[in-house]
C-alpha cells in the first residue's frame, strides 16, 4: 500500500473515529461549585464563579502524556524557557550533572556546554507536562507518563500523585541522554495503552465534585473515558522504513481506539511537518484531536487548553445586569472559573454548558449584593483591598484569556474525513511483540530535584 492510498479517502473514519465518539459522548453537563448555595450573599460588587462541565463521563478519566525524548528534541526551541537572556547557558547544575554520568558522551557534554539546553525543545515538552499535570483535578483525573525515542518505557504509572508525576518529568529533565535517535510512534502508543488497561470499573467513586440535583448521579455502568495526549517534534521512524512506520503508527492508534482510547497528538515545530498527515490521522482514527504547533513554544498553551470533556463553550452571564462573566477559563479537566460583575440587590446568574454535539445544560445562582455600611475606617480600607486584589486578579487573567483565544485561532478545524485501510491482521503483524515490554526504560537514578 503506497503513502498516498494510506492516506488519502473520505469514508472509513467515519465508521472508526466516529462510532467511538458515539459511544462515550453524552449530554452536556454543568454543575456549579462556587458559589456553593443556590442564594448567596456577598459585600464586594465582584463575584468569583467557578464548577466543572463536559458531555463524557463524570466518572473523571484516565490519562497518559507521551513525551518524546529523542536526539532531536535537544534542539532549541527558538524561546528563552528559562528567562536567561538570548545569550543565556545551560543551568551549570545540570552540566555538573551530566559530567558525573558514566553514559553520557563528550560530544553531548560540549554540545549541552555550547546551546541553551534549558531552551530546548524537549524543556518545552516538559514544561507544558508540568503545566497540564498542575492543571487537572486529582479528584477526577488519573495521570501517568511516558516517554520514547528509539523505544518507549513507563516513567510513572496511572494514578500517580501529582508529585510523583512532577518527580518523573523531573527525572527525564536531569536524565534525557537515555534517550536515542528515532521515534517509535508505535510502541509510544503501545507502552501508553497498555498503561491504560485495564479501564476504570464502574463501581470508581469518581465523580465530579459539585452539587448535583437528587437523581442526576452518572449512571453505575458509566465508565472513565481514557486519553493518551502524544508529544514529538518528528516523523515516526522504523526498520522497515518511513512509509512502513507511518502505516504501523496509524494501526496502532487504531487499536488504541478499538479499546476506548482516544489519542490527542502535537506535531511541535517544523521536524514534525514532514509527517502531519500521521499526526491527524493518529487522532482522527481514535476520536482525538490533532494540533499543528508550528512554534514550540506555544505547546504550553495548547496543552493548558486540550480540550478532553467535548465542551464547545461554557458561558456565565448575569441576567439581572446583561452582562456576561469576565475572563471565563476552561481547564481541560473540565472546570472552570470566572468573574462576574453584580449591581446592587439580587442578582440571577446563569451558567450554560455547550457540548460539541449540540447538547446544552444550565444551571443557576441568586447572589445578593450589599453594599457595607457604617464601616469603620479600618473595616473600609481592609473592605476596599479587597476590592483591589479582586481586580488585580481579574487583570491577570484577563491577560491569561486573550492569550488562550488568540491561540484557538491559530488551530485548524477538526476534520474527520481521513481514510486509513489498514487490515486488522496487518495490525497484529506490524506491532512488534519483541518491543520493550511497559517499564523497560533506563535504570532509575537519584535525580536532583526540580529547581
Amino acid at each position: 500500500m503506497t503513502r498516498v492510498g494510506l492516506l488519502v479517502g473520505l469514508v472509513c473514519v467515519a465508521v472508526s473515529a466516529s462510532a467511538q465518539l458515539s459511544d462515550v459522548t453524552g449530554r452536556a453537563w454543568v454543575r456549579v461549585s462556587d458559589p456553593v448555595s443556590q442564594d448567596t450573599e456577598v459585600d464586594l460588587p465582584v463575584v468569583s464563579v467557578s464548577g466543572y462541565a463536559g458531555a463524557r463521563s463524570r466518572r473523571g478519566q484516565d490519562l497518559v502524556i507521551v513525551v518524546d525524548v529523542s536526539d532531536s528534541t535537544l534542539e532549541s526551541a527558538g524561546v528563552d524557557l528559562d528567562g536567561d537572556g538570548p545569550d543565556g547557558a545551560t543551568d551549570p547544575l545540570l552540566v555538573d550533572w551530566l559530567l558525573r554520568q558514566p553514559d553520557v558522551s563528550e560530544r553531548l557534554v560540549e554540545r549541552v556546554q555550547e546551546e541553551d539546553f534549558d531552551d530546548s525543545v524537549l524543556m518545552v515538552e516538559l514544561a507544558a507536562a508540568y503545566e497540564l499535570i498542575d492543571r487537572v483535578d486529582p479528584r477526577l483525573f488519573r495521570v501517568g507518563l511516558v516517554a520514547f525515542s528509539g523505544h518507549a518505557w513507563l516513567v510513572t504509572p496511572l494514578g500517580s500523585t501529582r508529585s510523583e508525576l512532577i518527580d518523573g518529568l523531573d527525572h527525564l529533565r536531569w536524565n534525557f541522554f537515555y534517550g536515542s535517535g528515532g521515534t517509535d510512534f508505535v510502541d509510544a502508543v503501545r507502552v501508553a495503552a497498555a498503561a491504560l488497561d485495564p479501564p476504570v470499573p464502574p463501581d470508581d467513586v469518581r465523580v465530579a465534585p459539585t452539587e448535583a440535583p437528587p437523581g442526576d448521579e452518572p449512571e453505575t455502568e458509566e465508565l472513565a473515558d481514557r486519553a493518551i495526549l502524544f508529544l514529538s517534534d518528528g516523523a515516526p521512524t522504523g526498520v522497515a522504513g518511513r512509509s512502513k512506520a507511518e502505516e504501523s503508527a496509524l494501526a496502532a492508534a487504531r487499536e488504541a481506539a478499538d479499546q476506548g482510547i482516544r489519542v490527542f497528538t502535537y506535531a511541535i515545530g517544523p521536524q514534525a511537518i514532514q509527517a502531519l498527515d500521521v499526526y491527524r490521522g493518529m487522532a482522527e482514527l481514535s476520536g482525538g484531536r490533532f494540533e499543528k504547533i508550528e512554534k514550540p513554544a506555544d505547546a504550553v498553551p495548547a496543552l493548558r487548553s486540550v480540550d478532553l470533556t467535548d465542551v464547545a463553550d461554557l458561558s456565565v452571564e448575569n441576567l439581572t445586569t446583561g452582562g456576561a462573566a469576565r475572563a471565563v477559563r476552561l481547564f481541560p479537566d473540565g472546570s472552570f472559573d470566572g468573574m462576574v460583575e453584580l449591581s446592587e440587590g439580587p442578582n440571577r446568574l446563569r451558567f450554560t454548558a455547550l457540548a460539541h454535539n449540540g447538547s446544552r445544560d444550565v444551571a443557576e445562582r441568586r447572589v445578593l449584593y450589599a453594599e457595607p455600611e457604617n464601616l469603620t475606617a479600618a473595616a473600609r480600607l481592609e473592605h476596599d483591598k479587597r476590592i483591589g486584589l479582586m481586580v488585580e486578579e481579574l487583570k491577570g487573567r484577563t491577560q491569561e484569556t486573550e492569550f488562550m483565544a488568540e491561540m484557538a485561532k491559530r488551530r485548524p478545524p477538526q476534520r474527520r474525513e481521513l481514510d486509513v485501510r489498514v487490515d486488522a491482521a496487518e495490525s497484529a503483524a506490524e506491532l512488534d511483540p519483541a518491543a520493550p515490554a511497559v517499564g523497560s526504560g533506563p535504570p532509575s537514578q537519584a535525580s536532583p530535584k526540580r529547581r
